[in-house]
């Protein structure tokens, strides 16, 4: 399971740097529309563009903030708890969690594979085939829950010996 562990560590740790680059990316895209709007001329593709970059970051980036114990919690009433009945609630939350993977993984995987069948497209100014942005919701689903597998074997070894060694989520 370490290795397991490490492996999906560091695929999700890839996904930051990504999500960096496409952010990054961003940042120049609207300045130079921003500057190119000034002068009469927009990049007519630009806001399009944003958005999905934006949704590509999101939905990449999930496993990783999963990974650094970023997703939300409601710290006030859950850090007063013990390790082990923390690590408890988690895994019963957990399932709720998994569900959400599993119809991300499921859900997106039908709607993409539909879109790749006829051909859709966004019919917008760059007007890229919908697919290719639908396959990012099951690739999401999927790094995200490969995570929550990781964190789920480290919540069972806490509740089993009530000891955490490192936790971060």
């Amino acid at each position: 399971m370490e290795r397991f562990a490490k492996i999906i560590g560091a695929v999700n740790g890839a996904m930051m740097w990504i999500c960096g680059i496409i952010g990054t990316g961003m940042a120049f895209l609207i300045t130079a529309d921003i500057l190119m709007r000034m002068m009469k001329i927009p990049i007519q593709w630009a806001f399009e563009m944003t958005q999905w970059l934006s949704a590509t970051m999101a939905l990449l980036g999930g496993g990783y903030a999963l990974l650094r114990g970023g997703h939300v919690k409601i710290d006030l009433i859950y850090k007063r708890f013990p390790v082990r009945t923390r690590a408890i609630l988690d895994i019963i939350t957990s399932t709720l969690f998994y569900i959400l993977c599993l119809v991300l993984i499921w859900q997106g995987s039908i709607v993409a594979y539909e879109s790749f069948l006829t051909k859709a497209t966004t019919g917008a100014q760059l007007d890229p085939p919908m697919y290719i942005p639908q396959l990012l919701v099951p690739l999401g689903g999927l790094l995200i829950g490969l995570q929550g597998v990781v964190v789920l074997a480290r919540n069972i070894r806490i509740a089993v010996t009530g000891r955490d060694e490192g936790r971060k989520a």
